[in-house]
């Protein structure tokens, strides 16, 4: 909370950090009521509310540029302690933790040592490294069916499943996608049993209600699916009719009927994903 970007509309932030650090936080309510910024160092703590006192709301009023500002002056204006808070060693242990997921290393992380509560070292080891077996030009995934293993490149590699990685590469650009398995290993069992997408919308069995349009026809829905390769082509189908296909882009927008449907998804490799779902109208 030190970190976050603070607002400049008054000049020398940055000057201002570096003279008392401040982990702080904003907040802004719904329809513009209430604008807020909490700060707190270890001396002090500071809170700033913005707002009308009849709670109307006022279009812009947004705690990072009004309240924010005014937490800063305050904390200008309090004497300077000099220190921050004293990291609770005794409560702390040192650990090896992965450098990409944040979890305890694994046999092949890439691995820092941190101070850690202690209370970390009961949680999991990162499942999210795994040892991939590569073609001798690196190009493609093989195992032991396809290729010699005494050709064979051996790499920890950071993977992700489809739904994470779909979000984490676009704020992650460093993030590399698995190679795909090479066309003589695609149907082997190691290669059937990695799940190359998943379902965003609707990712479980659900009920959707959809709204009726001015028209009197029911809303659109927004069904989408991540795949680890986009480029790869996805054919759907709705209750057994096929819909059409999508590469890329993996989303339709689609109008079923009242009741229960099942959606069907098989990309070009012929791995299929399948799920239930309802559509309610009102007053059910």
């Amino acid at each position: 909370m030190r970190e976050v970007e603070r607002p400049n509309s008054t000049g020398e932030w940055e000057l201002f950090r570096a003279s008392r650090p401040v982990a702080w936080k904003t907040g802004t309510s719904f329809g513009f009521r209430d604008a807020w910024a909490a700060g707190v160092t270890p001396r002090y703590a500071v809170g700033v509310w913005v707002g009308n006192a009849d709670g109307e709301g006022r279009p812009g009023l947004i705690g990072v540029e009004f309240a924010a500002p005014v937490l800063f002056e305050i904390f200008e204006q309090l004497p300077q302690e000099g220190r921050w808070f004293d990291p609770p060693y005794d409560d702390m242990v040192q650990a090896p933790v992965c450098k990409q997921s944040g979890f305890r290393a694994g046999e092949y992380c890439e691995a820092d040592t941190v101070w850690i509560p202690k209370s970390g070292l009961k949680s999991g080891v990162c499942q999210h490294h795994q040892l991939l077996h590569l073609d001798p030009t690196g190009q493609f995934q093989v195992n032991g069916d396809c290729e010699s293993p005494a050709v064979m490149q051996h790499r920890p590699w950071f993977v992700l499943p489809p739904i994470e990685e779909y979000y984490f590469k676009s704020k992650n650009p460093w993030y590399l996608t698995p190679p795909p398995f090479r066309a003589d290993c695609a149907g082997t069992q190691s290669a059937q049993r990695q799940t190359p997408m998943q379902l965003i919308y609707p990712k479980q069995a659900t009920r959707i209600y959809v709204p009726v349009d001015l028209n009197g026809k029911l809303s659109s829905t927004i069904f989408q699916v991540a795949h680890r390769t986009p480029e790869t082509e996805i054919y759907w189908h709705l209750d057994g009719s096929f819909l059409g296909t999508t590469k890329t882009f993996h989303q339709m927008a689609l109008q079923p009927a009242i009741g229960q449907h099942h959606l069907a998804l098989v990309d070009k490799n012929g791995f299929r994903l399948e799920q239930e779902f309802e559509i309610v109208g009102k007053g059910k």
